[in-house]
């Protein structure tokens, strides 16, 4: 087996012992990188408060008002780590008022688990690599069916339903309805603490 010397890793100044280094003594004292505070990538206050007028303060996945539990601004395409340069992520129509933070309610099931309530289909979640605009996407809106978001700030109804999408039938449950019961049952069960 081979032997090394040991190094000392604290200043110890030689002939010494263990006598207390005085100031004299000590090395250079070392300068370090100015801690730099991280950039906010998100949206601007003027955004969030025309996202919360839009959706009436209430959820677009489930429906529940938001007033005194835990809600978040949900990004249709996500920034991803860091942060995004694209204005338009951070654009309204990009942007939904969802129930819960980013792991629990209807945000935690939208981010961590799209496939159980079809996130995707229904708008609530766009592709990182999609080429469409969000404007162009339609987002199933819990009290409104089908919707397509403007940059003014307001949902626009589906006339024609898109190709792919349940077809809503007024007199009974739809397959919309449906899917917004999953995702609030989701929500519930993953985290019934904020209920």
């Amino acid at each position: 087996m081979r032997r090394t010397e040991l190094t000392r890793k604290t200043f110890m100044p030689r002939g010494k012992g263990f006598a207390r280094p005085t100031p004299e003594d000590k090395p250079a004292v070392r300068r370090t990188a100015a801690k730099v505070r991280a950039k906010y990538t998100g949206p601007s206050a003027d955004v969030r408060k025309l996202v919360r007028e839009r959706d009436e303060d209430s959820c677009v996945v489930c429906g529940v008002v938001v007033a005194g539990r835990p809600w978040s601004i949900h990004h249709r395409r996500n920034r991803g780590m860091g942060g995004s340069s694209d204005p338009g992520v951070n654009a309204v129509e990009s942007l939904l008022l969802v129930c819960g933070t980013g792991t629990t309610g209807c945000h935690g099931v939208i981010t961590e688990r799209p496939w159980e309530i079809d996130a995707e289909r229904n708008g609530w979640v766009i592709g990182r690599n999609s080429i469409a605009d969000p404007a162009g996407v339609p987002v199933v809106v819990a009290w409104l069916g089908p919707c397509l978001p403007t940059r003014d700030g307001s949902w626009v109804r589906c006339e024609e339903i898109p190709a792919g999408w349940p077809d809503p039938s007024y007199g009974s449950p739809s397959d919309l309805d449906e899917a917004a019961e999953r995702a609030f049952l989701a929500a519930e069960c993953a985290n019934e603490a904020i209920w």
